[in-house]
């Protein structure tokens, strides 16, 4: 969907949003969206991000009609390195919180992480897992996914930054965080695999990691043993 009102809507949330990102976002985000050179005052088109993305990770952009794409279907196209974008755009009520994930969370909350290499290959451990995991696995990857790079919390010299694009798109998350009002916990699997769904769908608590790297290696391990068990 590209029309005047989703433009209006993307423009009131960059306006607002980039400040508090500038301040609160991971250095991956901040040096992505300065690559990504994201417009202002306009929903930018699929051809504008796909330019700029695929010379550099290999990932593209697709737009779908779906407004949250089931997990089996959205890690098939994971497996080739396809990012969906969604038609809808929250309206001027939702401004603060969508419960459904818009193109404007699509495209600034995730989109400038894929600027960079090292971060798209972080992305493309979960396909492989996932689709060969059973359905107890594939839950625990969801989870896994959740706490990483949709609501993760990265330690830069002992400052705590927004690394998932849940946080760096949507007001009220960010502001809890960066307020203390998220308990916020080391990130290890076996700490996020222990929260049931009602406590991190409503993400009551979120998890920390001192780096990118660290991150890799704590998921690494996870996926790569259900990768092994079902090929091996």
């Amino acid at each position: 969907m590209q029309s005047r009102q989703a433009d209006e809507t993307w423009r009131i949330l960059y306006e607002r949003q980039l400040p508090r990102v500038r301040q609160w976002a991971c250095r991956e985000y901040l040096d992505g969206l300065e690559l990504l050179r994201l417009p202002a005052d306009r929903v930018p088109s699929l051809s504008y991000l796909n330019d700029r993305i695929e010379p550099l990770t290999g990932w593209k952009t697709v737009r779908t009609a779906v407004r949250y794409t089931d997990a089996v279907p959205w890690y098939g196209h994971f497996a080739r390195r396809e990012f969906l974008v969604t038609d809808y755009m929250r309206d001027m009520q939702e401004l603060d919180f969508t419960p459904e994930p818009d193109m404007f969370h699509d495209i600034f909350g995730h989109l400038p992480f894929f600027m960079n290499p090292a971060y798209a290959q972080l992305q493309e451990l979960f396909a492989p897992a996932f689709l060969c995991a059973d359905r107890r696995e594939r839950e625990n990857i969801k989870r896994l996914a959740w706490f990483s790079t949709e609501f993760g919390v990265k330690n830069e010299s002992g400052r705590r930054t927004a690394f998932g694009a849940g946080l760096i798109s949507g007001a009220d998350e960010l502001l809890s965080m960066v307020e203390g009002r998220t308990r916020v916990c080391p990130f290890r699997v076996e700490s996020v695999l222990r929260y049931d769904k009602a406590v991190w769908s409503h993400n009551r608590v979120l998890f920390e990691f001192p780096s990118l790297e660290a991150l890799k290696r704590e998921l690494t391990q996870y996926l790569d043993t259900i990768g092994s068990l079902r090929t091996g």
